[in-house]
């Protein structure tokens, strides 16, 4: 019988993903990241705002929120949109 583990290999950024899921965003050079919600927040005024949360590792590795913000989606997209690549 072959007891052989095979691993495969990923990348660390695809390590990240899959430990944090699809509603996060890392930071490239810290333990930091931006936790989404799944669902907005809501509708207030003409705009749609998202509750996020800013996060990092604590000592004992596990998640903690650092801060969290209300943006709206709007505003996310246009900065998004108006950042020029290198």
């Amino acid at each position: 019988m072959n007891n052989k583990v095979t691993r495969f290999a990923i990348s660390g950024t695809q390590h990240w993903k899959n430990r944090f899921g699809k509603y996060g965003v890392s930071c490239m050079v810290s333990g930091r990241w931006l936790q989404f919600p799944e669902k907005s927040a809501g509708h207030f005024g003409g705009g749609e705002f998202i509750a996020l949360d800013v996060m990092t590792e604590g000592e004992d590795e596990k998640p903690r929120k650092l801060c969290g913000l209300v943006v709206t989606r709007k505003d996310l997209l246009r900065v998004i949109n108006a950042i020029k690549e290198p």
